[in-house]
């Protein structure tokens, strides 16, 4: 009965270990852009904006050529293997299909939100040249409140883990030579732009995985002890 109680004591401390043990699970996670809004080329009609302006028209609309972008703060996300940008429709121009493509943005996420120093070719070009986030064929008509899905490529993958714990940035620009040809035209403060990444299911090593790898062990050692000693004969 002594050795019962002694086995039964020895599973509790080998249960407890591995009870804690934390794995991460793979999970789905989505992120409401912080800030978003277009910027112009100098060299447009007018090409002022305001702070407050939320719209991300891109392409060029009234002699303006514009290029949007779309601002998250990814907290603490790791281990994403892949990511959606999900953008309302509103209103698009000119063929019946446009091209439109992402890249990303080096210029300061605090820099980007004062559109009221648009335009600024600086800008301008940054959210448009770059590495390349995924090209997408896009149709101009459509429900102004349908959700465009976005499926970003590796490149964009490898930037939100990099860029853990901080603000991440996309552009985007249409393709061709533009007149009167855009997207997303009359989008404004109730606008849909969200991010949706999915993240691995690798093992996380955190300090309570190292506590119960080694209580588990110390049980091991214990129970392995405790045998060798009853093999013992009594005299």
């Amino acid at each position: 009965m002594k050795r019962f109680y002694q086995l039964a004591i020895a599973s509790t401390i080998v249960g407890f270990g591995l009870g804690t043990l934390n794995t991460a699970q793979a999970a789905t996670f989505t992120q409401t852009a912080s800030d978003r809004g277009w910027w112009a080329a100098e060299d447009s009609l007018n090409g002022s904006n305001s702070n407050d302006n939320l719209n991300y028209v891109t392409g060029n609309i009234r002699g303006i050529d514009s290029r949007n972008y779309f601002t998250f703060d990814l907290g603490n996300l790791v281990g994403v293997t892949s990511a959606t940008l999900q953008i309302q429709r509103f209103e698009g121009s000119g063929n019946p299909t446009e091209t439109l493509d992402f890249f990303d943005v080096s210029t300061p996420a605090n820099v980007l939100s004062q559109k009221n120093n648009s335009p600024n070719n600086t800008i301008y070009n940054d959210l448009g040249s770059g590495k390349n986030y995924g090209s997408f064929n896009v149709t101009t008509s459509g429900d102004p409140n349908e959700i465009l899905n976005f499926a970003l490529n590796s490149n964009a993958i490898a930037d939100i883990n990099a860029r853990n714990g901080n603000l991440f940035s996309i552009g985007g620009a249409l393709q061709g030579d533009l007149v009167e040809e855009y997207l997303f035209s009359e989008s404004g403060d109730q606008a849909f732009a969200k991010l949706v990444v999915d993240t691995d299911s690798t093992p996380v090593p955190e300090p309570s995985d190292l506590g119960g790898i080694m209580v588990v062990g110390v049980g091991g050692w214990w129970l392995k002890r405790k045998r060798k000693t009853s093999l013992i004969p009594i005299l």
